[in-house]
């Protein structure tokens, strides 16, 4: 039950309602017909047929419509009759030939308590230039109101489209408020009229039988309030033997009051659209025109059209306005309901920190009751008061869960006295059968409302005190002050305290009554969500193992593609330099013997002729031959000596690369790693910057090694590369007489060990350098895949990553690493002698 008082003080007495719909006469600018359904025959009729079409009501009364309309207006008729839109108003154009000249009407017919109630208008034909512009300016005036920004921007619009449609004198756009009062919140007139913007007009201006009428109606229109009505004959339909009902029509008649009211005014003509919301009349477009003035059909359609439209934009806007207002309190409420959730008593979360209890409907103070016990918050009334409103709650709305009002004084005068802290209240009931309820207040909101003449004026009373509506007489400006109220609860905060009252009933049961059945169901979600988690543990180990497989794979396909590309080079290099070297060093072995023979003859030669021709001795002096006889064999010898280191490099590149090695087979290790050394010999050896990197070669007696030697052969090399690399970067900061001091080092050494748990027996070889170590930070992820130190262009994260897979995968072996930032990195290689074979005897299978 909404118990709110009406906050502006105008007098409500119980007046009878008159019956504006059955007055039994309607408007004369148009005419009203009544026929049957079946036969068409006029069963009643307005009196002023006549002055349309110079027949007279009583000839035309139980007569068919033919009398009236030709075949083509009453076949209109009839296909209307048989539409299955009735009781909908059906527009017609109709054409009468019942006078000298054809007249054009438009007709409006509907359904009305068994016959057809038939509304005649004059038509006024207009040209098909000013349909097309009048169109127009329905569609901007439709699309000025829906780009309206928000409330108060949207007011002066429609007062200013629905003026530009109709051409009346002034336009208001009128909102009731929760009594019923009216207020003018925007206004479009002429110059010279006085303006009525901001201000109020009591609710008993409009009747609450016209009100009900607006929420059936489109639009209302007066055309002239000094015309004479015409009368509807007979006064009872003889259908229904009752007035008939004309609620539905735009003939309708005016009711005196509503007439003395408007000439008080000095109205002469007037249009009402009714704006709608949530079901209920929000307000009205109310105009006023000083002279006679009657609306085309298509302008009044026009203008309920936009009515429908502005309904719907202002119920948008509206609640546009108010999202942020319930987002907020939405907001305080679940923080309450957290807060209360954590409590051992749902109310200590109500008044504890912020926000609080207050927060939930903007409240100044609030009161948990409880059976007499009372817990406050902010200010309220004492405790005695507080006990009497409960007890009004008991007894007059017991049954009601949400009681509000803002003027606790028109329960009872007494709470005068409580006006500055409690002049509104909200009140919630936790329980049908005890009184446990909490109360918000509010303070007084002196208000100064400015009246369109003395509300009083609207009510008046005979000499044995019947109370009748009155016509007021003035609308002079009449100021009032309200005093005793607060600011009104919004319906928000309301659905907030109800939304609050079911959050503490849901507590209660689950702390209470429903105890065992909410222990049970957390026994049924914990163990869900144990299934879960072993669920979810068992999809993130697959995940693991999923994501470990892409990157071992990932790095397998780059190996591959790497060692092929590498072993192809240097085989091709190696093929390419081979031949010629061969051809090269063959022929050198008889290139000696054709010299050494040729010196032999030279030796007998001057052995038999000692004094050779003057020629021949100027020759031999010329080009000293004493020293080609001596340095020739040395020259050749050199030239071999030159072929046999390219036929060993050679030998190194195929040893290294080892492209037809794709099995396991039994190696010496120690040559893959002197080939490796032998293709980095120039980054070894001294440069002009620093002197030669000392290589220590500290071998072991390795027996052969059964493994992989190409996939071998490419760990040394990346083992190898990145102590050069640690050795040159730490090089960078050390000075010339540092650097020739003590230059860099790399140690390598092989040896042998039994595993005394396996009595296997290994090969260990570990590379040691002494550049600037490993730091820190990177130690964790140095063989993830694509991880690198080195700067951009130099690295790319994956030599460590594949060598460690090669070793440990490949070989069952494993690669590890002891680094000293500032002091060198040791990686240790460990791999089995011999090697763990599948039943194939082609592929080793690890263990692990």
């Amino acid at each position: 039950m909404n118990c709110d008082r009406p906050q502006l003080h105008t007098p409500k007495p119980s007046i009878p309602q008159e019956a504006i719909n059955t007055l039994g006469y309607i408007q004369p600018h148009g005419m009203l017909l009544v026929v049957e359904k079946n036969t068409l025959k006029i069963i009643q009729i307005s009196q002023n047929v006549e002055s349309f079409l110079g027949i007279s009501d009583s000839d035309l009364l139980n007569q068919p419509l033919t009398e009236l309309f030709d075949e083509t207006a009453i076949a209109s008729f009839q296909q209307a009759l048989e539409s299955q839109t009735l009781p909908t108003v059906i527009p017609l154009k109709i054409t009468s030939h019942k006078t000298d000249k054809p007249q054009n009407f438009n007709a409006l017919i509907q359904d009305n308590e068994g016959g057809i109630m038939i509304e005649i208008e004059p038509s006024h034909t207009e040209n098909r230039s000013s349909f097309i512009e009048f169109y127009q300016q329905i569609k901007t005036a439709e699309l000025r109101i829906r780009q309206a920004t928000d409330l108060q921007d949207l007011y002066p619009i429609i007062a200013e489209e629905i003026q530009r449609l109709t051409g009346l004198d002034r336009v208001m756009l009128y909102h009731f408020n929760e009594q019923k009062n009216g207020s003018v919140l925007a206004e479009v007139k002429r110059r010279n009229l006085k303006s009525f913007l901001g201000l109020s007009f009591p609710a008993l201006d409009i009747p609450e039988a016209a009100r009900q009428l607006f929420c059936k109606i489109g639009i209302r229109t007066i055309a002239d309030i000094h015309a004479e009505p015409a009368a509807i004959v007979p006064q009872n339909n003889p259908l229904t033997q009752k007035p008939l009902d004309l609620s539905h029509g735009i003939l309708r008649g005016v009711s005196t009051c509503h007439l003395q009211y408007l000439k008080n005014m000095g109205v002469a003509a007037s249009v009402s659209i009714p704006l709608m919301k949530d079901n209920q009349l929000w307000g009205l477009i109310a105009c006023h025109h000083y002279t006679p003035k009657s609306l085309t059909y298509e302008v009044r359609a026009a203008c309920e059209l936009l009515g429908r439209s502005i309904s719907a934009e202002l119920a948008t806007k509206n609640n546009s306005e108010d999202y942020d207002y319930q987002i907020q309190l939405n907001s305080i409420q679940a923080q309450l309901t957290e807060c209360m959730s954590t409590e051992d008593h749902w109310s200590q979360g109500l008044i504890q920190d912020r926000p609080n209890l207050l927060d939930l409907v903007s409240a100044t103070g609030a009161v948990i009751w409880n059976n007499g016990d009372c817990i406050s918050i902010g200010e309220t009334p004492p405790q005695d008061a507080i006990a009497q409103l409960v007890s009004w709650l008991n007894q007059d709305h017991c049954s009601e869960s949400i009681v509000h009002t803002n003027s606790l004084r028109e329960i009872d005068t007494a709470y005068a006295e409580y006006k500055a802290i409690a002049s509104g209240m909200l009140a919630v009931s936790l329980s049908e059968q005890k009184a446990k309820y909490i109360l918000w207040f509010r303070p007084e909101a002196i208000q100064t409302v400015t009246w369109a003449g003395d509300p009083k004026q609207s009510v008046q009373a005979d000499e044995q005190g019947n109370i009748s509506l009155s016509p007021r007489q003035s609308f002079e400006l009449w100021k009032e002050s309200v005093r005793f109220t607060s600011l009104p609860w919004k319906a928000s905060e309301i659905a907030a305290a109800k939304g609050l009252k079911t959050t503490i009933h849901r507590l209660t049961l689950r702390r209470a009554d429903k105890l065992s059945q909410l222990n049970k169901a957390l026994q049924e979600s914990e163990r869900r969500e144990r299934e879960k988690a072993i669920q979810l543990e068992t999809t993130l180990a697959e995940l693991q193992a999923i994501h470990t497989r892409l990157v071992q794979t990932h790095t397998q396909l780059i190996q591959s593609e790497k060692m092929s590309s590498l072993g192809q080079l240097v085989a091709g290099v190696a093929h390419e330099i081979n031949n010629p070297v061969n051809f090269i060093y063959g022929n050198l072995v008889h290139t000696e013997e054709y010299v050494n023979d040729i010196l032999e003859v030279l030796e007998r030669y001057g052995h038999h002729y000692p004094q050779p021709h003057e020629d021949i001795a100027d020759l031999i002096e010329e080009v000293e031959l004493d020293f080609l006889i001596e340095d020739l064999p040395k020259m050749i010898g050199s030239m071999k000596v030159g072929a046999s280191r390219i036929r060993e490099i050679v030998h190194s590149l195929r040893t290294f690369s080892r492209l037809d090695e794709s099995e396991v087979k039994g190696v010496n290790i120690h040559e893959g790693i002197d080939s490796t050394l032998l293709i980095l010999n120039n980054r070894v050896k001294a440069r002009s910057d620093r002197p030669a990197i000392s290589i220590i070669k500290d071998y072991g007696d390795l027996p052969p090694i059964e493994c992989y030697p190409g996939p071998l052969n490419q760990v040394f090399m990346n083992l190898l590369v990145n102590a050069l690399d640690a050795i040159e970067d730490n090089n960078r900061d050390r000075t010339p007489a540092e650097l020739n001091s003590s230059p860099g080092q790399i140690t390598i050494h092989s040896e042998t060990y039994c595993d005394e748990a396996t009595a296997e027996k290994w090969a260990k070889i570990t590379v040691t350098d002494t550049g600037g170590g490993i730091p820190p930070e990177a130690q964790n992820r140095l063989f993830d895949p694509f991880y690198t130190t080195k700067p951009i262009g130099k690295g790319t994260g994956m030599g460590l990553a594949i060598s460690h897979q090669i070793i440990t995968e490949k070989h069952c072996g494993s690669l590890d690493y002891t680094s000293i930032p500032g002091h060198g990195t040791t990686f240790t290689i460990k791999i089995p002698v011999q090697a763990m074979r599948s039943p194939s005897k082609k592929s080793v299978v690890c263990s692990v």
